[in-house]
């Protein structure tokens, strides 16, 4: 069972903890309601120190999907 971790200021939608494995091998933590409203999202192995303009341009897509 999945806890929901309050209510998201923009539409009232439960917000969830999702975390996953991105393409390259990066576990992504977001907290985030189901309409996609974010309210944090954390990729393991990214640079902290990039410049504004990089790291703005890290997450250009999200997607999760289920496993078999």
């Amino acid at each position: 069972m999945t806890k929901i971790h309050g209510y998201c200021q923009r539409c009232n939608a439960p917000i969830f903890l999702n975390c996953t494995v991105d393409w390259y091998g990066n576990t992504v933590a977001t907290l985030n309601c189901w309409n996609g409203h974010y309210h944090w999202i954390n990729i393991e192995n990214i640079e902290t120190d990039l410049p504004p303009e990089t790291a703005k341009d890290l997450v250009a897509h999200l997607s999760f999907f289920s496993l078999p």
